[in-house]
């Protein structure tokens, strides 16, 4: 049964999922500091060291009362695994993947994978980086990306980072020095990577370099007290963030129960809940919240091109969402709108928050917000629809949608006759925006071949500058429909902020 298991996953894992099916061959430039081998070798091999080891440990598996922890890394998490397993104890069970093999070995996807297969797990803090000495820069970066993003396809945890451990021997500095300056490189590379990811990092670096005493003579392991040393200052870490996980949440001294769970969300807490059965989600900053509980409210498209996202998260705002799918700004989507504002302000987030629409988003956003003046404070539009007719009904030079057509139909309970006849689409009815002073910023790429900017962002510029609102336009030149926001979100930032000084 065991060959038979580890059989299947090869061939899930060989043929299901090109990503990790071929590791990427090392190149021969040479990376400083790394060492290079110099004896000739075929490189389209793997590089593989003479032993290759993996194991993967689970403990406590017939209960599921607590949250479960996975650590993942080498030899240095099989020699505090134990100890961080005692701290916890109580609080959560720990599980361990180590193995040998640098992240993108395909060993090392399918040895993890097994790993992950009979047990759901809710923080995961990974490391590696001590192996594979003879690969590039480029190649680890990359990896390390692609495990980021595998972890998050796959499970359900938060993802924490944990840096290497130094190599070093006591009173003899100079003896690893070379391998200890790769070490802190990859360390310098995965900060980079995980601070792009947003995921938290924890540096056990730093404190093991200050206490030579508990290296092993090998360089690389440690003693008893040093691993001692480890497991506390590790165990420390994934309480805080097993905190930040609880269910029974905490939102700036506003208890209630979410009936729903907690995620990671590109290393932000993500709570997942629901209203009257409608799913919703509330991202909360890493940092010091906004005082006034101030919020972006993504209509639809949530997680799509977050740029933006981001950049106000980390200025200590929330970031909330409910799903109104295929509503089209119809009466359910205001009242689903609604809704999910009630609850927030209910539990003091800001009485004013600034409503978000991606694509199609626009008729949710732009029909709300004609309807509740005195609860926005500005709107940002990215490539927005605001006109059914133009898309999905086609009824302009863009290529519309048939299918989603029929649902927008549906869901506003039209004949398409009265679609056609229907006059207060967003770019009819500007008027009650600009008579309440409703700062409009539209981000549109002025060759949109799927939501036209002449049927759409140009007609709404032109109305509201004639009914004396105020609208901002980044036209983004050559720009299609994709990609949404900026690269750069600076100048959708600084218009939220600009009208979020009260």
């Amino acid at each position: 049964m065991n060959r038979l298991l580890l059989l299947l996953t090869v061939v899930l894992f060989t043929s299901g999922n090109a990503l990790f099916s071929q590791a990427k061959p090392a190149s021969t430039t040479k990376t400083s500091p790394q060492k290079q081998k110099t004896k000739k070798r075929d490189y389209t091999m793997l590089d593989r060291e003479k032993i290759e080891w993996s194991q993967h440990y689970w403990c406590d598996t017939d209960d599921n009362t607590l949250p479960r922890v996975l650590l993942i890394g080498d030899s240095i998490v099989v020699g505090h695994r134990f100890d961080v397993s005692d701290r916890l104890k109580g609080i959560a069970t720990v599980a361990a993947f180590s193995s040998s093999k640098i992240v993108g070995d395909p060993g090392f996807y399918r040895e993890l994978q097994l790993a992950l297969a009979d047990y759901p797990v809710d923080l995961i803090c990974m490391n590696n980086g001590l192996h594979g000495t003879p690969y590039t820069d480029e190649y680890y970066r990359e990896r390390l990306k692609e495990l980021v993003l595998f972890l998050r396809q796959n499970t359900r945890a938060r993802l924490t980072w944990r840096n290497s451990t130094p190599i070093t021997v006591k009173n003899e500095p100079e003896k690893f020095a070379e391998l200890n300056e790769m070490v802190l490189h990859r360390n310098r590379i995965a900060e980079e990577i995980m601070k792009e990811l947003h995921v938290p990092v924890l540096d056990l670096y730093t404190p093991m370099s200050q206490h030579p005493e508990y290296s092993a003579k090998d360089g690389y392991h440690y003693n008893a007290e040093g691993r001692s040393a480890q497991a506390d200052i590790v165990a420390e870490f994934l309480k805080k963030m097993l905190a930040a996980r609880s269910l029974e949440v905490n939102i700036n001294g506003f208890r209630t129960d979410f009936p729903g769970h907690v995620s990671d969300w590109y290393g932000y807490e993500c709570l997942n809940f629901k209203l009257e059965g409608i799913p919703c989600k509330l991202v909360k900053p890493n940092v010091t919240p906004d005082p006034k509980k101030r919020w972006f409210w993504r209509a639809r498209f949530f997680g799509a091109f977050p740029n933006a996202d981001w950049a106000l998260l980390d200025r200590g705002w929330y970031v909330a969402h409910i799903d109104v799918t295929e509503l089209y700004g119809s009466a359910e989507s205001n009242r689903r709108f609604d809704m999910l504002y009630n609850f927030l302000t209910s539990l003091g987030f800001n009485k004013k928050c600034v409503p978000v629409g991606y694509s199609r988003g626009g008729l949710d956003v732009y029909n709300w917000a004609v309807k509740n003046t005195d609860k926005v404070s500005c709107l940002y539009l990215d490539n927005p629809v605001c006109d059914f007719k133009s898309w999905p009904g086609a009824k302009g030079h863009g290529p519309g949608d048939e299918e989603s057509w029929k649902n927008c139909l549906k869901a506003w309970n039209f004949t398409e006759e009265q679609a056609m006849a229907y006059d207060k689409n967003p770019l009819d009815n500007l008027k009650p925006l600009a008579d309440a002073g409703i700062p409009i910023l539209h981000l549109c790429g002025d060759a949109d071949e799927v939501v036209p900017a002449d049927e759409n962002t140009m007609i709404v510029e032109k109305r509201y500058r004639e009914l004396g609102g105020h609208i901002e336009v980044i036209y983004k030149p050559g720009a299609k429909h994709h990609p949404h926001c900026l690269e750069n979100p600076q100048p959708i930032v600084d218009f939220v902020l600009k009208y979020n000084k009260d």
